[in-house]
Order: C-alpha cells, then structure tokens, then sequence
C-alpha cells in the first residue's frame, strides 16, 4: 500500500509538470516516451503536439493511437523551407539542376553508426556520447568559449538536459565558466520565431566578438 501511495503521489506531480492525466501516467507506470507524449498530451482536442517545437499542433488521424505519427512541426516549415532553399540553389547560385535535394533520408538514418570511440574509454552501443570530445577540447586549450542556443519548447533536444549535461562535465571552475547558455520562447529551430530570430543572430554575433577578443 504504501508503494502505491507513493506512485499516486509521485503521479500529481509528473501530471503537475506534464500535463498529463494522473490516470495515463499511473498506467504508463510513470514512465511515458517521447511520441507518447505527443499523442497524449492534446488527445482530448484531437490534436498531436510538435516535437521540434511544442508551440506547433496538428491534426490527429487515429484518436485511439498510442504514438505520433508525425511531428506537426516539421509538417508546418519543411515545404516553406525546402522551396527557398531550391529556389535559393538552382535559381540563384544557378547549382543543382540535375540533382535531387533530400530534406531527409530515412536510408542515411538507419544505415547510421551510432558508436563513437576515442581509444578505449569512451563509446557504447546507442546514442553516442561526445561529452569526453568537449571536456578534453577545454582542457587542451582553456581560452576556447562554447555557446549553447536553447529553444523553450524544443522537446528533441531539451534544455534541462543540456543544463544538466553542460553542469556536470566535471571541469574546473574557471573552464566552466567558457560555457554560455542562451534560451529563446521556441522550439528546435529558434529562427522560425521573428523575435528569436532577431535575439540568435545578436547573442552569435556578441558571442563572437567576445571570443575573438585576445
């Protein structure tokens, strides 16, 4: 009893945090994926919610489904994005005529190899972890500055983890302080926001003439 007193417990606040009903996370047993989270979250008005952005909805399709179909994100900017970039490429640089321009490839992602090694501590099965390429970049040259664009309401690459990721490098303090984080009131793709867009190009041409500075 106690147990699952703890679990009701620890369900209102996820549902606090998320949105979610008490109810979904109790069946989800706490613990609800990423496309699951989309499908859920707008359910009740038939709505998907944007994974590069959660400013971004769309239709739902299939109401009883468990994941996202699509990320009405992407469905919103790719076709605007796609028919700049051609008519930036062939009209313009005049390149590309006979080629065919990808916005993706499903091929390249399937066929990727998602190990990373440098000698024989770093490196596993999965995700590549590039935390050990950053650590060691600092340390071999302490003047080297990173900066860390963060959108809001971006759930593929979150901030909060970023936060964590960039706080627990285990640097020393005075490298610690060459990491800057900035934040923006949009997803993945900050620029798609006038007021980002104006507010990125500031803070990476502050960064800049700052890190460029002897």
């Amino acid at each position: 009893m106690e147990a699952c007193a703890e679990k009701t417990e620890l369900a209102k606040k996820i549902s606090r945090f998320t949105g979610l009903s008490e109810d979904y996370l109790i069946k989800a047993n706490l613990r609800v994926n990423l496309p699951q989270f989309m499908e859920e979250l707008q359910r009740n008005r038939g709505l998907t919610t944007g994974r590069l952005d959660a400013r971004f909805s769309g239709y739902t399709y299939d109401l009883l489904g468990e994941f996202a179909n699509s990320d009405p994100q992407s469905d919103a900017i790719t076709g605007a994005y796609t028919a700049a970039f051609n008519a930036y490429v062939r009209d313009e640089l005049k390149f590309g005529q006979d080629k065919k321009y990808r916005t993706g490839s499903d091929e390249a992602g399937n066929n990727w190899e998602w190990k990373h090694k440098v000698g024989e501590n770093y490196g596993f099965p999965g995700s590549p972890n590039v935390e050990g390429d950053l650590i060691q970049a600092l340390l071999t040259n302490p003047h080297l500055q990173v900066e860390v664009e963060n959108g809001l309401y971006d759930l593929a690459t979150p901030f909060f983890a970023t936060e964590y990721t960039m706080e627990h490098l285990g640097l020393p303090e005075k490298l610690q302080k060459n990491i800057h984080l900035q934040y923006y009131d949009a997803g993945h793709m900050m620029y798609v926001h006038d007021e980002d867009l104006a507010k990125l190009k500031s803070n990476v041409g502050a960064f800049i003439d700052a890190a460029s500075k002897p």
